[in-house]
């Protein structure tokens, strides 16, 4: 420990009184929204202060007497407050008569200015009882001698005019008003009475502008407006919009706040008290156990006969004395049973189910809902409170029959959906739960009648709710759906026709449905197609169901719901009994034939289910292929084959006669079968030939593809095209590559004409005049297919390279570093000789490919000398095809290629060079290529091709490579320092700080060229950082070499040494920089030295401190001081104004 407990509590106790009185000063200066918090944050915080500090009393009195100072500085702010609002609220209602006025002069005819007069007369009559301000506050407005010796009024301008409104002019003195006909009598005499007819007529007539106080904007005059305080305007503007915040509140502390939330708290509090009072008795009373279980008991008998007699004149309060009462007593019973064991746990299972009952019969008398459903969890948990392990569930399933058998009689007559839910829940989920611990296959024959009895129970249940929700309601007849509906209009035209599922309890329908069938799928998997013959046995019951429910009125929507319950069951119950062969062909047909009807009749909703169920298919077909011995895969060429001839024929089926007018929906799943289709057609090959032969009947599918995206213009074919050249690519890596002969790779010449001719398609038949047709148009994306043919014509040179090169050598390690050279020297000799824009493009991928290519086969073998040839060319031929005008490579690719060159040469060079040599040296080879590129690219920026491009070297490579030699610098400075070998280390003159001391000078002469304006202003404070950071580190390097501290930084911690050593350098570094922020006037580099100096003094006392009678401490704390006493002489902090000037100027 550092400090002591009294050193540490004296400063926090300094700071406990600082913020108490700024506390007080906040209390006074916040606005009066947020004074009444600012009281009561006064009283909590120094208490919890002072219970950190173990003052728990000077907390107390200290947010005591700052509550009391903060309610009376807010007292006259309050009474001020409260002055100006009421004059506020006067003068808006001045306000909205006097916008009256100008309302009806815009409205009616200003012949009739008699009537006007009679308006301002009540005007002027009560002006002094709605006056804009008063005298001690604002000014009064003079009134002027005019013809009818009316008052002038004051000028009035809007505070903020809404949108919709029409703009106010300006009161003059006599302004010729035409009120509503309404306002000509005689009897209109005050302010309100003008004010409530005019809103009558204006609920009858449309009004031209809106004066409603949920919309207006608040005026003020001109000789007020300067007196009125912002905080009040504020308060009336909402007050006057009428803005309502509303949040989604917790539905448990609304139960508890709503009606009477003093009850609940004391139940609470008395069920707590009772608690504390059995254990203080216990500890000091002896009372027999017996007697003190009769006592509580009792209570809560009586509790339930005082509710049973309180709830007839106070409802809630009986309610909550009931449920309290009848609680205790099945909490009383459980405990005789678990604590004392007093009562056996028949009986006291039978006394539990009797409370249950109790509060059942009591909820269904007094209509409470809530009661029958705590009785219902509490009858759920009484078996299970009262086992005792014999697991005998035959009982328990019994019970729970019982008990569900009764929840069924209360939905007869109530329509209670969370009791019916609470009972749904927890019968299955007991059920669930002993299934998962004791079910076992002889257990069949007697939980299966439970298992029905209970599904049927509460499906029951549901009908019943479903029944008198249902015939409360009308069916629609609604016109049939679009044939190009889109799917959102599909789903509300299903659910108009009645699955509308939300009118039923589908929780409970469906929940009931899935738990059930869940919970047989499990008892009867052991047994060969007995889930299917289960799913049948629903279908059956769900049809029969709806069936029975054909001739009741009012239940179409539960009758729909049986039915697809049935068909569901049904369509579940085929690949639960047929293998997935069989599945696949009756899915695959029925979706065809289905979509064939559903497209001659126009009905979308059956389009949408054929096209579903036929991906299902095409998913289901998927699991039947496995890898082959003589063919690369072995399935079922039949099944596949009608999968892909099923796809075909929905999508030309579409093709042909619904593409232009389908909706969005359609279109994306006719895309998704067309790749079914394609998938199995690419599939099929796999099932009857192998290697070599594949390659080619790829090749053709891939022209094949290619062509047809030519005629469909869909991008879906290429995509396969694309997808089946790279399977070709990956393929023939996969084989055995090996050159035995003339012609080895013949499969690869037949293949690489076939893979030109396709990029040839996509790049230049249709998809080229499209291209065409879209130069006019703003949206410039190139389309997909020529991105395809692009990669395509790469794997076709690829190949053929391969090919080629193979007949020769035979060596493929070799090639693998050299393959793409002469390819594409071959082609960038060509590109002003061919026509195919493509084709010169495709140079630019040269260097991406090179470089995994020659990383992937290093990460296998050894970095060699010999590896920079081929690496030396690449960079030459790299910037050759970038430097080509035709290409017009973009300023991305030259950013991309360059810091590919430059983790391509880093790694040979970290790797090869860094094996050969040890020590410092080793680290210094990874900085070589990064340095390298940042002088090169700072040096040749004004020259030719860098000069062309600077966006992309001068602005972005020369950061990425200060900004890789700076993570070089971090990564060297944290890590274990070795000797310069054979040199010695020499503080300040060895390789590693002479490296990053030069790094940081040309850090400061080249970035602020190279950095945009908006980043320039932190490179000086990231170099100095890191300058920061190599001083420390050297600092630590130097005792580490000559002292001999390990290199850990738990362990150089601890050495007091080196801790004032860092302190020294530290404190030396805050002076410079203070010395020199004050000689050039310069607050910035000041503050920086002084809050690093701050540092250095707080370091002194945390950590030098804690050397007591140590040499280091003292050295430390004199040499700091004298520092501090220096700088504070020669280097005060320079004046803002004179900084202000500077940048001025």
């Amino acid at each position: 420990m550092l400090l002591t407990a009294q050193q540490l509590f004296l400063p926090l106790r300094l700071l406990y009184i600082l913020l108490m009185t700024r506390m007080l000063q906040l209390a006074y200066f916040l606005p009066l929204s947020d004074r009444c918090f600012m009281q009561y944050f006064c009283l909590l915080i120094p208490i919890l202060i002072g219970y950190f500090l173990d003052e728990m009393t000077v907390g107390v009195i200290f947010g005591s007497i700052l509550w009391l100072f903060a309610r009376e500085l807010g007292k006259p702010r309050q009474e001020e407050h409260d002055a100006k609002l009421q004059n506020l609220e006067k003068e808006i209602e001045l306000l909205k008569l006097r916008l009256t006025a100008l309302e009806q002069e815009t409205v009616h005819d200003k012949a009739e200015a008699g009537q006007a007069r009679k308006l301002r007369a009540v005007l002027s009559e009560h002006a002094d009882d709605i006056q804009t301000t008063p005298a001690p506050l604002h000014e009064k407005v003079e009134p002027a001698a005019t013809a009818d010796n009316a008052p002038v009024e004051p000028h009035i301008e809007p505070v903020a005019a809404p949108s919709f409104a029409t703009p106010v002019p300006s009161v003059s003195a006599e302004p010729s008003v035409q009120p509503e006909p309404s306002l000509y009598a005689d009897s209109v005499e005050t302010p309100a009475q003008v004010s409530a007819i005019q809103e009558d007529e204006r609920k009858q007539d449309a009004p031209v502008l809106q004066t409603s106080s949920e919309n207006e904007v608040p005026m003020s005059s001109e000789n007020t407006s300067e007196n009125i305080d912002t905080e009040s305007r504020e308060t009336v503007i909402h007050k006057e919009e009428g803005f309502d915040f509303k949040f989604s509140e917790n539905p448990i502390v609304a139960w508890f706040l709503r009606g009477n939330p003093l009850l609940k708290t004391g139940i609470v509090v008395l069920f707590l008290g009772l608690a504390f009072l059995l254990r203080y008795a216990s500890e000091r009373i002896y009372v027999p156990v017996e007697m003190r279980y009769l006592t509580v008991a009792g209570a809560g008998l009586a509790a339930v006969i005082g509710g049973w007699k309180l709830q007839s004149r106070k409802r809630e309060y009986g309610l909550v004395l009931q449920g309290f009462g009848v609680a205790v007593m099945y909490l009383t019973s459980l405990a005789a049973l678990k604590l004392h064991p007093l009562l056996p746990a028949p009986i006291v299972f039978v006394l539990m189910v009797a409370m249950v009952v109790l509060m059942a019969l009591l909820a269904i008398r007094q209509n409470a809902q809530i009661m029958a459903q705590v009785a219902l969890v509490g009858g759920l948990a009484a078996p299970i409170l009262v086992s005792d392990g014999s697991g005998n569930y035959l009982v328990l399933f019994s019970y729970l029959s019982l008990l569900n058998a009764g929840v069924a009689a209360i939905a007869w007559f109530k329509a209670w959906r969370p009791l019916n839910l609470t009972g749904f829940a927890g019968t299955f989920a007991i059920a669930a739960l002993w299934g998962m611990q004791s079910y076992t296959p002889q257990h069949f024959a007697t939980t299966e009648p439970f298992l029905i009895y209970h599904w049927l129970l509460y499906t029951f249940i549901a009908y019943l709710f479903a029944r008198r929700k249902l015939t409360e309601s009308r069916e629609d007849t609604l016109a049939p759906v679009a044939d190009n509906a889109t799917l959102e209009e599909i789903w509300n035209s299903i659910c108009s026709h009645g699955l509308r599922v939300h009118v039923l309890d589908h929780t409970l329908l469906f929940g009931t449905m899935a738990a059930a069938f869940g919970l047989q799928y499990r008892m009867v998997e052991h047994w060969p197609s007995a889930d299917a013959f289960s799913a049948l046995g629903f279908a059956a019951v769900y049809g029969l169901a709806a069936l029975l429910l054909k001739r009741q009125q009012g239940l179409y929507i539960l009758r729909q719901a049986f039915f697809a319950l049935s068909l569901l069951f049904l369509t579940l119950a085929v690949p639960l009994h047929f293998e997935r062969g069989n599945t696949v062909i009756l899915w695959t047909v029925e979706s065809a034939l289905v979509y064939f009807f559903g497209l001659r009749q126009q009905r979308p909703h059956m389009r949408l289910g054929a096209l579903v169920v036929y991906l299902l298919a095409a998913l289901t077909q998927m699991s039947g292929y496995q890898e082959g011995e003589s063919t690369i895969l072995h399935g079922q060429w039949f099944t596949t084959l009608l999968t892909l001839f099923g796809g075909a024929a929905i999508y030309l089926q579409w093709h042909l006669y619904r593409r232009k007018g389908s909706a969005h929906w359609e279109h994306t799943l006719q895309n998704a079968t067309l790749c079914a289709a394609l998938l199995y057609t690419s599939i099929l090959p796999l099932l009857f030939f192998a290697e070599r032969g594949i390659i080619i009947i790829f090749s053709a599918l891939v022209a094949a593809w290619a062509f047809c995206r030519g005629k469909g213009k869909s991008d879906v074919f290429s995509t396969f095209a694309l997808g089946n050249a790279i399977f070709i690519l990956l393929f023939q890596a996969s084989i055995n590559n090996e050159s035995n002969g003339f012609l080895t790779h013949w499969h690869l010449f037949a293949a690489a004409p076939l893979l030109f001719a396709a990029a040839y398609m996509l790049q230049y038949s249709r998809v080229q005049t499209e291209a065409s047709e879209n130069q006019g148009k703003q949206d410039q994306t190139l389309p997909f297919s020529q991105i395809a043919g692009w990669a395509i014509l790469v794997i076709a040179l690829m190949l053929g390279g391969f090919a080629t090169y193979t007949q020769w050598t035979g060596e493929e390690t070799l090639f693998i570093e050299l393959w793409a050279l002469p390819i594409f020297t071959t082609l960038l000799l060509l590109v002003n000789r061919l026509n195919w824009k493509e084709l010169f493009q495709t140079t630019l991928a040269f260097l991406p490919l090179f470089a995994l290519h020659f990383i992937g086969y290093h990460l296998e073998h050894l970095w060699t000398a010999a590896a920079a040839l081929p690496l030396a060319a690449a960079t030459v031929l790299n910037f050759v095809i970038l430097n080509n005008r035709r290409t017009n490579a973009p300023i991305g690719l030259h950013k991309i290629n360059i810091i590919m060159l430059g983790i391509l040469w880093s790694l040979w060079s970290g790797m090869y060079v860094g094996e050969l040599v040890d020590g410092v040296w080793s680290q210094l080879s990874w900085l070589a290529v990064p340095l390298i590129m940042w002088v090169v690219l700072h040096t040749q920026r004004q020259r030719g091709f860098f000069r062309r491009h600077q966006a992309a070297y001068q602005h972005s490579a020369l950061p990425i490579a200060a900004l890789a030699s700076a993570n070089w610098m971090i990564w060297t400075n944290f890590s274990t320092p070795f000797q310069p070998a054979p040199l010695p280390y020499i503080p300040l003159l060895n390789p590693l700080e002479l490296a990053c001391a030069g790094m940081l000078w040309f850090a400061l002469k080249s970035l602020p060229e190279a950095l945009p304006a908006e980043y320039r202003r932190v490179n000086a404070p990231g170099v100095a950082a890191l300058a920061f950071m190599v001083i420390s580190a050297g600092v630590m390097r130097l005792w580490h070499f000559y002292d001999g501290i390990t290199w850990r930084l738990d362990i150089m911690l601890q050495s007091f040494g080196l801790q004032a050593s860092l302190s020294v350098v530290w404190a030396v570094t805050a002076i410079i920089l203070m010395v020199y922020g004050n000689r050039r006037k310069l607050r910035p580099f000041w503050i920086t030295g002084a809050a690093l100096m701050a540092i250095v003094v707080v370091k002194l006392f945390l950590i030098e401190l804690s050397n007591s009678g140590g040499i280091a401490r003292i050295a430390s704390f004199i040499i700091v001081g004298v520092l501090l006493l220096l700088v504070g002489w020669f280097a005060p902090v320079p004046p803002k104004a004179v900084e202000n000037e500077e940048d001025k100027a």
